[in-house]
């Protein structure tokens, strides 16, 4: 298995839609559900916002919504390259470290750090489908 570089980030992530795009199909691989229509339907992407619109009845959804990304200022591509070098370091990266190589504030460096950090020490055995129910 190959390694995944920082110039293979820059290759698949090169601009915000891109980092967008990558989500939606991450989240909703086949088609969205369109809770209007109340069936699987194809959406495609409103340039001006960071929505997709329903082909049938133009009922919009964010693929942002309901993670962390969600009514967020900064940009995908910023928090997209802080999760890579996150989870590319052996040790940790400080909030300084993602100011200095992002320009973001230090205070939205540490936010999104944070917030990294608290999704990465969450329990995972819950996604496996092996839980074990208490009677």
């Amino acid at each position: 298995m190959n390694k995944f570089t920082l110039q293979d980030f820059k290759l698949k992530f090169p601009d915000d839609d891109a980092c967008l795009d990558w989500l939606r199909q991450t989240l909703y691989p086949q088609k969205i559900f369109c809770q209007n229509c109340n069936k699987p339907t194809k959406h495609h992407r409103i340039k001006s916002r960071k929505v997709y619109s329903c082909d049938y009845c133009g009922c919009q959804i964010s693929p942002t919504a309901g993670t962390i990304f969600h009514k967020s200022s900064t940009s995908l591509l910023i928090w997209l390259y802080v999760i890579f070098q996150m989870t590319q370091t052996l040790g940790s990266i400080s909030a300084k470290q993602i100011q200095r190589e992002t320009g973001v504030t230090y205070k939205t460096a540490w936010r999104i750090c944070n917030e990294i950090r608290k999704r990465l020490n969450e329990d995972s055995s819950l996604l496996s489908g092996e839980v074990e129910i208490d009677d």
